[in-house]
């Protein structure tokens, strides 16, 4: 019976360490399945992507406001494929805004900060809003027919770790990074 409660203890313990060890805020990396999210950019207005998570890092392009206006704003789509520290890799062959440094140095990722990074809730269906991704998240609240933002702050698997007035620091399981939205 102890060995048991032991072991019960253990495997808990387990997926506690486990759901804690790749959180955005932890610094330590979480990979996600590759998610759409965008810089609100001005025109002119650009953000150094890095070789590596860190302000030191190497500058090894940048993403540019093209188009928009003062008063819209253009959006740079990029796909996020991992977060670090409050960085977000993003896949360079599908940023259309990015611009590299060095032509002849091509990479296939670049870290930029996540929350310069932007989603939204005009999505069909409800939005489910929870404490952390996985088994052990709580679900806190259900968006439907909101048309709030919120700043990426990091992913892993399904889920991504966003921030708003309204619900926080919190994990969501849908969003959308369209200009238009993504209801029907």
């Amino acid at each position: 019976m102890i060995r048991a409660m032991i072991g019960t203890i253990a495997v808990l313990a387990g997926f506690a360490v486990l759901e804690r060890s790749v959180d955005a805020s932890t610094g330590l990396a979480g990979t996600c399945t590759p998610t759409q999210a965008y810089a609100t950019l001005h025109p002119g207005e650009a953000v150094a992507v890095r070789s590596e998570p860190t302000p030191e890092a190497t500058v090894i392009g940048a993403l540019a406001g093209r188009s928009g206006t003062r008063i819209d704003p253009a959006r740079s789509v990029v796909t996020v494929t991992a977060s670090q520290g409050g960085w977000a890799r993003i896949a360079l062959s599908t940023a259309g805004d990015y611009r590299a440094a060095d032509a002849g140095l091509a990479q296939p990722y670049g870290w930029v900060p996540a929350d310069l990074l932007t989603v939204d809730a005009r999505v069909d269906g409800p939005i489910t809003v929870y404490s952390r991704p996985g088994m052990l998240g709580r679900a806190l609240a259900t968006i439907e027919g909101d048309d709030m933002k919120f700043r990426v702050l990091g992913c892993r698997g399904e889920w991504l770790q966003v921030i708003n007035a309204r619900h926080g620091n919190v994990w969501i399981d849908k969003w959308c990074a369209k200009e238009d939205g993504c209801r029907s």
